[in-house]
């Protein structure tokens, strides 16, 4: 079975796919009020309020990245092969035709290594009417002087990479997205400006807070698995830098994550995202430089373990606010370990035990709140699975240290020898950090 994603570019895009056999579709349109399809989102008021202007490409790139992820979390995995290798067909319809002949080919192959799915993507031109402006016009506007942007995703790396950037350049714009309706991830990104704001106003650190939420549609529930996520956010960063002429793009990630290696063998396929994989970064660098768009991405925490950025974070005073504020919990939607706080981490999954580890070996003193603080205490299956998992990578990697090819498993690492070594090495010490933490219980 395949999907058939379709693009629609204004009231007058009347295009549709042709269907095979059992293929399915799904239509993503863009401007077209009142459409029972519609993505409803805040980017139009978000983007006026800063007097935001997209070129065609960066407007081109963002739709794409909204259809890439609507496609993520509507067409669902239980369909395909083995219950996750989905078939889709994207059909962009965009303006600027010429650059995306080319592009599309990478925007294909980022796709397909981002979600784990086999990705055809196709380009069309979009209609000469259709034009994107924010129909929201404001009588007072707030003009960005920033050079920078800054992912903000209200964890913690982020917020460290966002007080590094303000204490370096003075000056940064921070992007965040959440879905529609706040939730979790709204909350802790609220949360973590709020401790960010102790130091730095508002006029030095503009947030542009997005949201975006594909409509469900008939017997269409959302999928868990949200890879395509990371294409939207990266999508956001890249269309805020290019409207404010920044030629700068900061993704805040420690190495350990950034690889994300594959504890065991089980673990290769949807256990191992790829959100910020140096393999991801490298194409979305590829796309970005075919369609034209004169932003670079940079990832200043590659090489360090997250207990290393905590301990050279240039303003230490906000570490303790920080760490209360900032959520690293990979489930932090399910928040039934209690109604009254909606910042509370479990304390077992492989994120919260990287966070406590790092912790350990930085400021010693964590005052995160975890729902399962103490590890040593029985943990049901499906809870103890991620703690096992690491248990069993460092009784393997005692045996036998990590290598090259241990990094490889996660994708393709095309870097010199010596960025190879640096991340072997971070990853290393990322280990160490994990075991002398673990090794409590």
């Amino acid at each position: 079975m395949t999907w058939n994603v379709v693009t629609l570019a204004g009231t007058s895009d009347k295009f549709k796919a042709k269907l095979n056999g059992h293929d399915e579709s799904l239509t993503v349109p863009f401007d077209i009020l009142g459409h029972r399809d519609v993505v409803q989102s805040s980017l139009a008021d978000v983007l006026s309020k800063y007097s935001l202007l997209l070129s065609p490409t960066a407007h081109d790139l963002l739709n794409a990245s909204i259809a890439a992820y609507t496609a993520d979390v509507r067409v669902p995995r239980k369909q395909a092969y083995e219950n996750w290798t989905r078939d889709i067909r994207l059909f962009l319809a965009v303006r600027e035709m010429s650059v995306w002949l080319k592009a599309a080919r990478t925007f294909e192959r980022l796709l397909s290594f981002l979600t784990g799915d086999h990705w055809t993507v196709e380009v069309r031109e979009a209609p000469k009417s259709y034009n994107f402006e924010p129909r929201k016009k404001r009588r007072k506007t707030i003009e960005i002087g920033a050079k920078t942007v800054c992912l903000f995703s209200g964890g913690l790396d982020s917020f460290i990479g966002a007080v590094d950037e303000l204490e370096r350049v003075g000056n940064v714009a921070l992007v965040g997205h959440h879905s529609a309706g706040g939730g979790p991830t709204s909350k802790s990104q609220d949360l973590a400006l709020q401790a960010l704001r102790i130091a730095y106003g508002e006029d030095i650190s503009p947030f542009l807070q997005f949201w975006i939420s594909p409509p469900k549609g008939v017997e269409r529930v959302s999928e868990t698995t949200t890879r395509g996520r990371s294409i939207l956010f990266l999508g956001l960063g890249v269309a805020v830098a290019s409207a404010l002429s920044a030629r700068r793009l900061v993704v805040p990630e420690n190495g350990v994550i950034s690889l994300n290696v594959p504890l065991t063998e089980a673990r290769l396929g949807s256990y191992t995202t790829r959100t910020t994989h140096p393999h991801v970064i490298s194409l979305v660098r590829k796309l970005i430089g075919e369609l034209g768009l004169d932003v670079e991405i940079d990832l200043p925490y590659r090489f360090h373990t997250k207990g290393e950025m905590i301990s050279s974070c240039t303003n230490q005073d906000l570490i303790k606010p920080g760490l209360k504020a900032t959520m690293s919990c990979s489930h932090p939607g399910a928040n039934r370990f209690t109604a009254r706080d909606a910042n509370i981490h479990c304390g077992y999954c492989v994120p919260c035990i990287i966070r406590r580890a790092a912790i350990r070996a930085s400021v010693k003193r964590d005052s995160t709140k975890y729902a399962f603080s103490d590890l040593s205490q029985p943990l049901s299956e499906k809870r103890g699975s991620d703690l096992r998992a690491l248990k069993l990578a460092l009784n393997r990697y005692r045996v036998r240290p990590p290598r090259i090819a241990d990094l490889l498993a996660a994708g393709p690492l095309r870097v010199s020898d010596d960025e190879l070594s640096n991340y072997l090495n971070g990853f290393t010490r990322g280990l160490n950090e994990v075991g002398r933490f673990l090794g409590r219980y």
